[in-house]
Parts: structure tokens; sequence; C-alpha cells
């Protein structure tokens, strides 16, 4: 009896099914790129932070460095705080900082930032470089290390209470209320603080960083916004263009002249006559004396506005009868018209002029009078002339231009190397002002298109004694001259107990035959240094005064190289006069000008205060001349011993000499 045939059990062909299923996923895993190593790629993604998971293999990073150190206080014990990495740049110029304010841009972009741990360490991972670096503390700049250098010694930020910036907003009327200010480190650049001017004008920003200087960006209502770079050391001043509105009206011979158009002369805001010749000018800068211009199609016309001028109603602008200029443009040797030739006037850039045909020019409306014209052309020399424009009429004119004169040469070393990058700057006919060029490689130059005649050239490097030249072209053969290194030297300024002494006035002379006389003076700032540089290689005396302090002895100093080592320059404190000025009744004199003279000259001078009080600092012992002035009473002068105490000084009533 045959056997019945036995079933697989399901069991079976599931396990069956289980195990081709993983071989062919297995197999597709092996025929993808890098497929067993996608895990561990994404788990390495997230782990570094530097994106969201992703099956394909990291990409090799490039090489890295850190920057690595802490964040402390005075006493040394750490600081939370956040830090951030900038690239090392240049710092800011005043055109810096106003295109940075244009574009909103006062927060420059960090390239790495970290916290600091509970020892106030911190870690940040970037590439080999320089870099500033930046502690911020409760969202406030705090602590600042400048040009650090990636991978190399731990670097200290410490945090400190900052400087303080003190200051004074001004127009030329005086101070100016209410004028919002806005602070700004200059490397890297950063927002520092913002403050609006007290009634008077004056300002105070604390808790700024450590800098040499800042960068400060001012703006008021009815005033133009102005930027400026100041000292930390020093009070900074800044001057606002007040802006002016002008209402008035164009005349052309006693009437309305509509759709006449009104600019100030040099450039700014514009504006059209209506049909009975009235316009409005807003945001005129009246600082300083402004020519407005106006024209019309048959007539121009200007007047002058005189600084914080207040009357800009019914101002009106006659227009006169206007006059036109033809110039014709020719090769001086053949008189061929010359193509690609060009008319300028640099004395009156609004005027405008039109190329009509090959060396054709007409300029119209013109004012009657003199006008200066330059004239260039392409392998010619510039020309200018001054020709006369009449009024109601064209003056047509042909000029000539010679063929172009070329000056090159090179700037040297004093090594006899050509120097790269000296700025060389040419004054003389058929230029608008001073030609500017740089020397490029081996210190080679060139300058095309000058005339036949003489010219000033000045060449000035950094570091190098700047050279003065007449030419006379064309010249036999290329041009040599050489730059001497210059020298510098710096005094610091002390006080008796060894504290800096800011604000002092620092004054050199040269020694040698014939020398003696200052050739320059500087002021020190608060570490009490004053820096002398561009100097001509030689011996020099220093003497350094400041207020309640004797006027120093001269000190030696030997200049022959840039690198200026600080000489320390110490003044003696000078005895202080102190007392009243009373009139013959025993009242106080207040505003009573009280003058130390020496050898016949003013020496020192004060002003008493409403209890006619007066101090006088930094005198010397012995006897001193006074000289003791107000306003309706006898001058009085008296001789008083120093030192001396609770001096009393009588003026005399006025008309009683």
């Amino acid at each position: 009896m045959a056997r019945a045939r036995k079933e697989p059990s399901p069991l079976r062909y599931w396990l069956v099914a289980a195990g081709a299923l993983l071989l062919l996923l297995a197999l597709l895993l092996a025929l993808v790129p890098g497929g067993t190593e996608a895990p561990g790629a994404s788990m390495k993604t997230r782990a570094a932070g530097t994106g969201p998971p992703s099956s394909a293999p990291a990409p090799a990073a490039p090489e890295r460095a850190a920057l690595r150190g802490w964040v402390q206080d005075v006493r040394g014990q750490p600081v939370a705080a956040r830090v951030l990495a900038f690239e090392a740049g240049p710092a800011l110029t005043r055109e810096g900082l106003e295109q940075h304010v244009a574009a909103e841009a006062l927060e420059a972009p960090a390239r790495a930032t970290a916290t600091t741990g509970p020892d106030g360490a911190f870690l940040l991972p970037v590439p080999e470089g320089r870099y500033h670096l930046l502690a911020e503390v409760d969202g406030r700049p705090a602590a600042l290390a400048l040009e650090v250098e990636a991978g190399a010694s731990e670097v200290r930020l410490v945090v400190t209470d900052g400087e303080r910036l003190r200051g004074q907003v001004v127009d030329v009327a005086g101070g100016v209320a209410g004028a919002h200010l806005t602070v700004v480190s200059l490397a890297p650049v950063r927002r520092l603080g913002e403050v609006e001017s007290d009634e008077t004008g004056a300002f105070e920003v604390a808790g700024l960083l450590p800098q040499a200087r800042y960068g400060v960006w001012a703006r008021a209502a009815g005033h133009g916004p102005r930027g400026v770079l100041v000292a930390a050391s020093r009070h900074a001043t800044v001057m606002l263009p007040c802006a002016l509105r002008v209402e008035g009206r164009v005349l052309e011979r006693g009437v309305a002249a509509p759709g006449a158009r009104v600019r100030p002369r040099g450039g700014g805001p514009e504006a059209r006559a209506d049909g009975a010749g009235r316009f409005v000018l807003e945001g005129l800068d009246c600082s300083g004396r402004t020519e407005l211009l106006a024209e019309s199609a048959t007539g121009v016309g200007e007047r002058a506005l005189e600084p914080l001028s207040e009357d800009t109603s019914g101002f009106d602008i006659s227009l006169e009868t206007a006059g036109g200029l033809l110039v014709r443009v020719v090769e001086a040797r053949s008189g061929r018209l010359l193509e690609g030739a060009s008319v300028q006037s640099p004395a009156a850039p609004e005027a405008v002029w039109r190329e009509e045909d090959v060396g054709r020019f007409r300029a119209a409306p013109l004012m009657p009078g003199p006008h200066a014209l330059l004239v260039r052309a392409p392998g010619h020399g510039a020309v200018q002339r001054v020709l006369e424009v009449r009024a109601g009429s064209e003056t047509e004119v042909e000029l000539e231009l010679p063929p172009e004169s070329v000056l090159t040469g090179r700037i040297l070393g004093p090594e006899g190397l050509g120097m790269r990058g000296a700025r060389l700057h040419l004054l003389g006919p058929g230029l608008s002002g001073a030609e500017e060029v740089l020397t490029g490689a081996e210190g080679r130059f060139e300058v095309r298109g000058l005339a036949e005649d003489t010219y000033e050239l000045r060449v000035e490097r950094p570091g190098y004694l700047s050279v003065t030249r007449a030419l006379r072209l064309p010249r036999p053969g290329p041009l040599e001259l050489s730059l001497e290194p210059a020298a510098a030297v710096a005094v610091k300024v002390l006080g008796a107990r060894g504290e800096p002494v800011g604000e002092a006035a620092v004054s050199l002379s040269q020694v040698g035959e014939g020398r003696g006389e200052t050739v320059r003076e500087e002021g020190t700032d608060a570490r009490g240094v004053a820096h002398f540089g561009g100097l001509v290689p030689g011996r020099y005396l220093a003497k350094a005064r400041a207020p309640g302090y004797l006027t120093s002895e001269p000190v030696p100093l030997e200049a022959w190289d840039e690198q200026a080592v600080p000489v320390p320059l110490v003044l003696r404190e000078g005895l202080t006069l102190s007392g009243h000025v009373r009139d013959t009744r025993g009242r106080p004199v207040a505003e009573a000008d009280v003058t130390f003279m020496g050898n016949g000259t003013s020496v020192g001078r004060t002003r008493t205060d409403g209890q006619g009080r007066f101090t006088l600092p930094g005198l010397v012992p012995g006897r001193v001349r006074l000289l003791v002035e107000k306003f309706g009473h006898p001058m009085r002068e008296v001789e008083v011993e120093v030192p001396a105490s609770s001096l009393e000084l009588m003026l005399e009533g006025p008309g009683s000499e």
C-alpha cells in the first residue's frame, strides 16, 4: 500500500522566502557605492553638527586649526560669554564707515562662535589664518583680542568695565541737542553703543572695547549725517552739516521763468521752477557759503547763500541772457579734426558739453564771462584755455593740440632697487588737478597725454622722505629718482610719580648748524606717548608742557630709522597760586581774567568764578607778575611771591583810574 506524500509545512515556506529576501537586499546594498559605509557617514554628519543625515560619505574636511583660550574678569574669575572669531582685516576708514552705514552692515559676520564653559574656557575650530576674537557678555561686546593666529598659544580675554568716550556734537552755531550717535568698533566692525547728545550737544558712551580709534556716526534733525573716526583718548568733536530749506523764484527779465532748473554749484539737491517760477530746495548744507545756479533755455543766473542764512523765503534768482561756446579740436600740424577728443570745464562741472560731430563740441547756456576749458585727445598733449563767453551770442574757437609728451622713469629705494607702490603727484598745464600714478613692477611708471611744458612732480611712499622736482617736457630719457628712508622718534611723558600725562604738548626741534626752530609739535595720547614719523634722519631735542606741570628741559633724541622706542620725559608738578579778586567794596569780581606774565608775554591764564576765586597751576618759586583785567574796571598789574596762600587782589571800580 503506498504511503501518503507529506506536504511541507507553511513555516518552511516563510523561512525560505525570508532568506531569499535577505539575500536580495544584501546584493542591492553591495551594488550601491559606499553603501555599507552610509550609516557610519550619516552618524558622523549628525555628530559634527554640519548638516542633516546623509547617506553620502562625508567630504574631506579642509585643514583646520583651533582658537582656544579663556574669558576672565580682572580678578581671574571665569566669565560666561559668547566668543566670536572674525577674519582679520584692515580697520575701517571714514569712507568704509559710511559704506557700512549705507548698507546697514554694522555687524560683521563671524567665522565661528562658541560659548565658554564653567571655567571660562572656549574652543573655536577654524581654518588656518589670523583672526580677531571678541567676547560678548549679555549681548554686549566686552573683550577683544586682535590679530590672533589659529593654532598658536591660548588667548585670554579679560572683561573689564571698558573705555569711556566723551565728546560733543556741534554745527556752526554751537552744540546740537538730541543728536543720535552710533559708536562702532573699526576692527572687527561691531556696533558698540548708541546714545543721544544732551541739550549742550555733549555725549558720553561707557563700556567700550579698548581701541585706539572708534567710528562715530551722528545724525540729527535739520542736519546732514556725518561719520568720523575719533581717538579713544581725546575729547571727540563731531561737526554736523546743517541742512536748510530754501524757497524762492526764478525770474527772467523780471518775469517768472517756469521750468528753470535750480541747483547748488558742485552738486546737491535740484529743483524745477513751477508755472509761477517758484522753487523749493531742501537739505542744503548751510555750514559754508553755497552758490545756487539757475538756468533756462535762454538764460542763466546765480546767487550766493551765506552760511546760516535764516532768510530763505523770497529768495529770487534773476537770469541774464546766456551765451555759448562752439569748440573745434584739431591737430596742431595738419589741422584735421581729432577723433576721440573731449572738452571739460574744470571750474564749472555743471556745464554740459555735447559732441555734435567729430572734433566739434558745443556748450550752452553758459554764464557770460571767462570760462576755463581742458581739452584732451588720444596721442596728443592736453591743452588748457580760458575763453570769454559773450551774452546772447555763441563764441566759436579752434583749439590745436600738439603731439603728446610721455613721462617715463623709475623710482628707486636706498639700495638702488625699484620701488613698487610709490605715489607720484604731477601738477602742471593740461591737468585739471594733480595727476596721481602708482609705480608698478621694478618701480616703473608712465604718464601720457602731457604737453611740452614745465611740470612739478612729487613722489611719496610711507616710511620714506618725499621728493619734489620741477620737470621740463619732453625729456631726453627716462627719469630716475631715489627715495631715502624716513626716521621716527617717540616720547613718553610721565609725571613725577610715573603716571602717564595725557594731552601734553611735545615740541621737536632739530640739532645742528642753522637749526633749533621747532619742526613739529604733537599731543600725547592716553598712555602719554607722542609719536613723530616722517622725519629727516638726525639728532633732535624734545620739550614737553602740560597744564599743572612745569615745562621740561630739552631731552636729546636720535632718529635714524622708523623703529621708535618711546623715550621717557618726566614733568615736575608746579606750584599752585590761588586767591580772590574783589572790588573796593570787598565784593567778589566774577569773570575777571588773571594772567601770569613771563618775559613780557602771557605764560598762563585763568578766569575767576562766581565767588571771585582763581587758581593758577604750574608755577615756579619766586616773584611773578600778575595782570588782572575785567571789562569796565581799570587793569591792574601786581607782583607776588610764590608760594603764597589766600592771595587777595583788588580791582578798582569803573572810571576810578
